[in-house]
């Protein structure tokens, strides 16, 4: 079929359908929308790791009945560890002081810490810092140790609760994607019953059925084009006004850049278009087969 036409008759059957139309592009743009904030919130959980993961450590705690001699066989095997990258020790006095600096702005807190409450302790750094589990699980009971702490153990709840929203994001996107695809099939089952008379004589004429099928394609490709786009808009202006000029002030975590939106922006265009296409041929072709 020629461009002139065919898009005489998509611009025709938009019209008629305007309503359904116009419906499908804001179901769509919802479906999306939430699509699109579940993989920002996931490449925040990404960015957030990436940029913590190189600072943490794993903190063996010594038991204040430690001998020399234990310690040394210690701090001696961890060094033969081909999971620890280094060793640092640091005494009663040193724990203390970095004690109050982590509680610096809880001054109560801190106020009833001395140091000899505080145990000495050997900082690891690893090669791989997401394999503190190994070394907890390897250190943890041996002779004058009190302690093995993965520090990633304190980001586990920051994850859980970034991981829930983005479960419910796309949870939310699966119910608008299956109401988007409903209104999808009754669009092109309504435009193509209202229509059957010129897809009866095209057929007369010798159209093949993807030369029909062409129009109501190409309407449902345009209304979930048209969604997907009203979805990169939200995400666009959600990062510029939201998590630019206010998020970015309130916390001390780095936030996902410009290319995670641009991703996640192109990834619902593209998806729109394509499965609105997709769902709108399945249709049809239930309805030529009738």
């Amino acid at each position: 079929m020629r461009i002139g036409p065919l898009l005489a008759i998509l611009g025709a059957g938009l019209r008629r359908n305007l309503a359904v139309t116009s419906a499908v592009v804001i179901t769509a743009a919802v479906c999306l929308g939430m699509l699109g904030a579940g993989l920002l919130l996931r490449a925040e959980v990404h960015t957030i790791d990436g940029y913590l993961v190189d600072q943490l450590e794993v903190v063996v705690d010594l038991a204040d009945d430690i001998t020399p001699a234990q310690r040394a066989t210690l701090v001696d095997d961890l060094k033969a560890d081909p999971a620890v990258l280094t060793v640092r020790y640091e005494d009663k006095q040193q724990v203390y002081e970095r004690f109050k600096r982590d509680f610096r702005s809880s001054p109560d807190v801190a106020a009833g810490v001395r140091p000899t409450d505080l145990p000495a302790a050997l900082r690891l750094r690893l090669v791989d810092p997401r394999a503190g589990d190994q070394i907890v699980l390897g250190y943890t009971g041996r002779d004058g140790v009190e302690a093995v702490r993965d520090q990633r153990a304190l980001l586990r709840p920051l994850y859980r609760v970034l991981d829930g929203f983005s479960i419910a994001a796309f949870a939310l996107a699966a119910v608008q994607a299956a109401a988007s695809g409903a209104l999808i099939y009754t669009m092109i089952r309504v435009s193509a019953h209202a229509r059957r008379r010129e897809t009866a004589i095209m057929r007369l004429v010798g159209a093949t059925n993807a030369t029909i099928r062409a129009p109501f394609v190409l309407e449902c490709a345009l209304s979930g084009l048209t969604g997907g786009m009203v979805a990169a808009a939200a995400l666009v202006i959600c990062k510029a006004f939201l998590v630019d000029g206010h998020f970015a002030h309130q916390t001390t975590f780095p936030l996902f850049g410009w290319d995670a939106v641009w991703v996640s922006g192109g990834a619902v265009v593209a998806l729109g278009a394509l499965a609105a296409a997709a769902m709108g041929s399945l249709a049809l072709h239930r309805h030529l087969r009738a």
